[in-house]
């Protein structure tokens, strides 16, 4: 449905380096990257808002023309929502929406305006003006305002940026919603990458100006090829066993009561539903283990990874 092919992009420096990226109908990607990696940048581009150096974006098998091009910027089809918003801010909910759309007929804009309403559960708020809303009211609405024009692709950046964990929740229900329901595509943007491992199909990382393959979200958790890949998606150990370095995450291990790693206990966080119970290891590295029941007392343990084919060794 969607291509993006060697998109290559500079300012004083290099941003974007022969980046590609296919998006199939209804897919969702995560694309994770720290801050400054170009991640806002590749949007941009892929919503025919700001010039590429070179490369080619296709939309539906058409090429799709630069923004400088353009007498409107932005790609038909394509939405881009970031932590501005872009509401009108003194016009009621139910205004925003209507006013997106008003190259519909009367009776169909109508009808998707209450569509819109509907889905993203705005029906009380439809006579609010949008100043007044909260900040996850608001995001809401911004999101229905570039559904409304029948997207074909949804791109968010950073949208859990700011939100608190019920809100967090309550956005991967709507955009779950919309893929179901309008059989959206959906890029989300996040330089963390543990918020979009539970809603994405595939994930990719962009770093030092280029895009990883896409990733299965338990193969990029577990499987990553690097300590700071690794880091994106959460707490990542590493010990010195052997003379080589083994990286685990805080739930790839067992107790060994016969022997094992020997870690000296220090303290146990209780995190709503699990314990992060922090140790050192003899040679003075903190080591995270995560549990249901917390840790009083130094334990030893084997690491029991989760893809026995390939160690995570440095």
């Amino acid at each position: 449905m969607f291509r993006a092919n060697d998109i290559s992009l500079s300012f004083e420096s290099e941003v974007l380096s022969k980046v590609s990226l296919t998006i199939s109908k209804g897919e969702i990607i995560g694309l994770v990257g720290k801050s400054g990696a170009g991640k806002s940048s590749l949007l941009k581009i892929m919503a025919g808002l700001i010039d590429q150096d070179s490369g080619d974006v296709w939309l539906n098998d058409q090429l799709q023309p630069k923004s400088s091009l353009r007498l409107i910027p932005g790609s038909s089809g394509v939405e881009l929502v970031n932590q501005d918003f872009k509401l009108d801010v003194y016009h009621t909910v139910e205004e925003n929406i209507r006013e997106s759309i008003l190259f519909l007929p009367n009776d169909q804009r109508q009808r998707r305006v209450e569509q819109m309403l509907n889905l993203f559960e705005l029906k009380s708020l439809r006579g609010q003006k949008a100043i007044l809303l909260s900040g996850g009211e608001q995001q809401r609405l911004a999101i229905a305002r570039a559904i409304s024009r029948k997207t074909k692709l949804l791109l968010l950046d950073e949208p859990f940026a700011h939100l608190d964990a019920r809100l967090r929740l309550k956005l991967t229900n709507y955009l779950l919603k919309i893929r179901e329901k309008e059989g959206v595509a959906i890029v989300i943007v996040s330089h963390d990458g543990q918020e979009i491992l539970g809603i994405s199909d595939t994930v990719c990382i962009l770093k030092n100006g280029r895009l990883s393959r896409k990733k299965q979200p338990l193969d990029a958790y577990y499987n990553s090829t690097s300590k700071s890949d690794a880091m994106l998606f959460g707490p990542i150990n590493t010990i010195s066993l052997n003379e080589k370095k083994i990286l685990f995450r805080p739930d790839e291990y067992t107790e060994n009561l016969r022997g094992g790693i020997e870690l000296n206990y220090i303290a146990s966080v209780f995190l709503g539903v699990v314990y992060y119970n922090y140790f050192y290891s003899l040679k003075n590295e903190e080591i995270i283990l995560l549990s249901f029941e917390p840790f009083k007392n130094n334990i030893s343990i084997d690491i029991n990874k989760k893809n026995k084919k390939r160690p995570f060794i440095l």
